[in-house]
């Protein structure tokens, strides 16, 4: 008797328990998202973004409900696409795969991966907005039996969670790629034709002065080996994991450390030319009303920020001079509008 009143509290509830664990789910998935081994800055940037995914979200929920009962057909067909999109996704990424080579090579890994990152976002939101919605303003009581549209939005918020469990930031292995190169050609002066190898006793020294961390430099040697430019090396000498880069991978790595350059030479150029018209400004010929010279402090602060993530994205990559005479100019563009702001707050930048 006992167990048969568990049991038919259980399908009273289950709608409840099966919410409850799909967002216990996808809150823990979420937790492990945010504590992977993943650079700071490339967090920081999702995590901004993260928001306006909130917002379209509940946005969403909102004019599903208003659909009514045409929505569920609707919802059904989005979650099992975004779901099966993901798996997809998912199996094409493992290193082990034999899946691989149905991959779609036009399909960019680190853009598709922090795509499905906000797509779970939004999806986890609507369709938990679209139920509360139900289950309140139109009076769906949970005591009663599963209906067609519960199973729905189940299936709908399992999508959601299989999304955060299968979405994994991916670092931005171009950059990656250019770090190795550089350690190669300090390291080991390749000649034309050469293999060289290395082991993760090399990593500290390849992401030395940036925010990398070994794991994506492992990611990055794994997106080479694929890619066919490199093997896995059974018994290490030193270390844990060894590499072979072929003659074609060095070749490979040394194209895409020119790509890098020429994109570090274009956020520098660009820069020096906000600078430049922030300066023409503030020490031209008409001297600067106080709110003229206030969104002239606006823009050093956001020009400053961006800089700061240029660092942090780029790390040692930066030309070292840039920096500094950045900051100098900078810093006596601010002082320049403190002069100019006499009897008005100062504003620090």
């Amino acid at each position: 008797m006992i167990l048969d009143a568990i049991v038919d509290a259980i399908i009273l509830n289950a709608v409840q328990i099966a919410l409850f664990v799909t967002l216990l789910s996808a809150f823990l998935a979420f937790l492990k998202i945010l504590v992977d081994p993943t650079s700071p800055f490339l967090k920081r940037r999702h995590a901004e973004r993260i928001r306006y995914s909130l917002l379209l979200g509940i946005a969403l929920g909102l004019g599903f409900a208003l659909l009514g009962q045409y929505s569920q057909y609707f919802i059904l067909g989005v979650s099992l696409s975004l779901l099966s999109f993901t798996l997809y996704y998912y199996l094409l990424r493992r290193t082990t795969s034999s899946f691989y080579g149905l991959r779609l090579p036009w399909v960019s890994k680190e853009a598709a991966r922090g795509r499905f990152f906000h797509f779970s976002t939004i999806t986890l939101m609507a369709s938990f907005v679209l139920y509360f919605f139900y289950q309140q303003v139109f009076e769906v009581r949970l005591g009663t039996p599963i209906t067609l549209l519960d199973l729905y939005i189940l299936l709908f918020a399992s999508a959601v969670s299989g999304l955060f469990a299968l979405t994994i930031f991916v670092p931005k292995v171009d950059l990656l790629f250019r770090l190795i190169d550089d350690y190669i050609q300090a390291a080991h002066h390749p000649k034309e034709g050469m293999v060289i190898e290395l082991e993760d006793t090399d990593f500290p020294g390849i992401i030395a002065g940036t925010a990398f961390t070994p794991t994506e430099v492992i990611d990055a040697f794994e997106s080479l080996r694929l890619e066919g430019y490199a093997e896995r090396q059974p018994d290490p000498v030193l270390g844990h994991a060894r590499y072979r880069i072929f003659s074609e991978g060095v070749i490979f790595l040394d194209a895409s450390a020119q790509d890098v350059t020429g994109r570090i030479d274009a956020a520098v150029r660009q820069s020096n030319i906000a600078v430049d018209a922030i300066d023409a400004r503030v020490n031209g010929a008409r001297p600067l009303e106080s709110k003229q010279l206030s969104e002239a402090v606006k823009q050093l602060q956001a020009l400053r920020k961006k800089m700061q993530r240029l660092k942090e994205e780029y790390g040692r990559l930066l030309p070292p001079e840039w920096e500094a005479a950045a900051s100098k100019r900078i810093h006596e563009l601010s002082t320049g509008i403190h002069e100019q702001r006499v009897g008005h707050p100062v504003v620090e930048v």
